[in-house]
């Protein structure tokens, strides 16, 4: 189950802003990206991100040779 998240990186430990749905010393894979220091445009971009995270598993997932196919 993919989850996005804000995070801060203070202590050399990324400290998540909201409770993780996981289960304890569970193995995870991180893509970090930097936000933009604006903080409307951070809130804005978690919301977006989070609404993708709903609809996306309703929509029909393509191949990547059916990706390749349409372009």
């Amino acid at each position: 189950m993919a989850q996005t998240i804000l995070a801060t990186f203070e202590d050399r430990v990324l400290k998540p802003a909201q409770p993780l749905d996981l289960p304890e010393h569970a193995h995870v894979r991180l893509i970090v990206e930097s936000l933009h220091p604006d903080e409307k445009t951070a809130e804005k971009l978690a919301k977006v991100q989070a609404f993708w995270n709903k609809t996306r598993p309703h929509s029909k997932r393509m191949t990547r040779d059916q990706l390749h196919e349409r372009r």
